[in-house]
């Protein structure tokens, strides 16, 4: 059921983002920004193609839970140009919104990854339908890592 959601959730988003264009082809810019758990920012990222590297989830496999003993270590926080409105000019910079907020967790490959009920607009949605648990290959692990620490 969750994963339905999750789907038309996406068909939303694209439908949402096709009447609601200029017709120019560009893209939103996105930005992450890495901080400690402690909530001290470490770095922000961006470069379109790292954050594409970071957040390709294509190979990362879906938990239904987390393992026990995990400690939070991370957390990034995703943010995306907002929609560029009619009449609005396309050359003025744009607010971001944030869309999702990842939690990786020390020596483990597990990640939690947060929705941003912001983004869904006029829609009440449970905060638990919006949350995923994900187990992250290895070299995807390693460049969240490598980008945080460059």
């Amino acid at each position: 059921m969750k994963r339905i959601i999750t789907i038309l959730i996406a068909c939303m988003f694209c439908l949402a983002g096709c009447a609601g264009g200029t017709g120019d082809g560009a893209k939103k810019k996105s930005r992450i920004e890495i901080f400690s758990i402690d909530d001290e920012l470490l770095s922000t990222i961006d470069d379109g193609d790292t954050i594409n590297n970071l957040l390709n989830n294509n190979d990362w496999s879906e938990a239904n839970e987390l393992p026990d003993g995990l400690t939070p270590e991370y957390k990034l926080l995703v943010y995306r140009e907002k929609t560029l409105l009619a009449g609005q000019n396309p050359d003025d910079e744009r607010e971001y919104e944030l869309i999702e907020t990842i939690i990786t967790f020390k020596d483990s490959p597990y990640v939690i990854e947060a929705i941003s009920s912001e983004v869904v607009k006029n829609m009440i949605i449970p905060s638990d339908v919006l949350t995923f648990y994900y187990e992250l290959p290895n070299g995807t692990v390693e460049n969240i890592i490598n980008a945080i620490k460059s």
